[in-house]
């Protein structure tokens, strides 16, 4: 996390996967985990709704490749 200074916190997160069909696959084994859903729709719902805390909360989402530069 970074705090900008500004009332807002950049927070980032990294994963490694060997390959981006081995990521594919366990983002939809995720997302078809029944008890996984319902816990973030849990969450979402506590904390007054997803469009809400879309809303209120998030200013950017992104969901990018990393590519390794070393060759």
């Amino acid at each position: 996390m970074k705090d900008n200074n500004d009332g807002t916190t950049d927070v980032f997160a990294i994963w490694e996967y060997d390959s981006y069909e081995d990521y594919e696959e366990i983002e939809t084994k995720v997302r078809s985990d029944k008890m996984h859903v319902r816990r973030i729709h849990d969450w979402y719902e506590k904390h007054g709704g997803k469009e809400y805390v879309l809303r209120e909360y998030i200013i950017e989402m992104k969901n990018e490749e990393l590519l390794c530069t070393v060759k």
